[in-house]
């Protein structure tokens, strides 16, 4: 069952939900082989110079950080020890895609996350960004920050507010709560290992160096 409701992304997220649903069918009543993967943010390509998804919130949310300057002191709620962004650069995700769906028969569902507690969160990507000479401030106050945010965004010349994350600004609207934590990905982890997806036969941490990249390709963009 979905509630369909004004919450962010509400309606992208039960398109999803229907297609699984019709795909789930096809198989049982037709013995259709299906293989579901349930992906959050695709990232970057890890690798190519400038291959990046301008339009999407990640990249929108980096451009903007770098664009004002400012970041609240942590984008998670009080009292999340050890947050974590469980995004996937476009390449691996791609391989995955590619070697895992090659199936005769069966429904097979995979979440296609990077779930490691690894601590490597929105928080640890300003740190990077800082030290890649991006100077941005921390703001103590959550509402404080997003209120400047605001009004630092509309203020920006029309090119980079085109691109910036000013339309979806109410998905920043309170700290993050985190969730993705809880959803399992040990199914698909055990998958790509077994099939040696990826450079490293597994399913890669978010680097230093693909944050920088994202500020690399901006810049080659004209967007920084």
């Amino acid at each position: 069952m979905r509630h369909l409701d004004d919450s962010y992304a509400n309606g992208y997220a039960t398109s999803k939900w229907a297609g699984e649903v019709l795909l789930r069918e096809a198989h049982d009543l037709c013995g259709l082989p299906v293989t579901t993967f349930r992906s959050d943010m695709i990232l970057a390509h890890s690798r190519y110079r400038g291959q990046l998804n301008v339009p999407d919130m990640f990249t929108r949310l980096l451009l903007s950080l770098i664009v004002t300057g400012i970041a609240p002191l942590s984008f998670y709620r009080n009292g999340i020890s050890n947050p974590h962004y469980d995004g996937l650069p476009v390449d691996f995700t791609a391989e995955a895609i590619a070697t895992l769906s090659n199936v005769t028969a069966g429904y097979h569902t995979y979440n296609v996350l990077n779930t490691y507690d690894d601590g490597v969160s929105l928080d640890v990507f300003v740190d990077w960004l800082n030290e890649a000479g991006h100077r941005i401030q921390r703001i103590d106050s959550y509402a404080e920050w997003l209120e400047r945010f605001e009004t630092v965004l509309r203020a920006l010349p029309e090119k980079q507010k085109q691109h910036s994350v000013l339309p979806l600004l109410h998905a920043f609207a309170k700290p993050d709560e985190n969730n993705s934590l809880g959803i399992p990905a040990d199914r698909f982890r055990a998958a790509v290992q077994k099939a040696g997806v990826g450079p490293d036969k597994d399913v890669p941490h978010i680097t230093k160096e693909l944050i920088g990249k994202y500020a690399t390709d901006l810049a080659q963009l004209g967007l920084i």
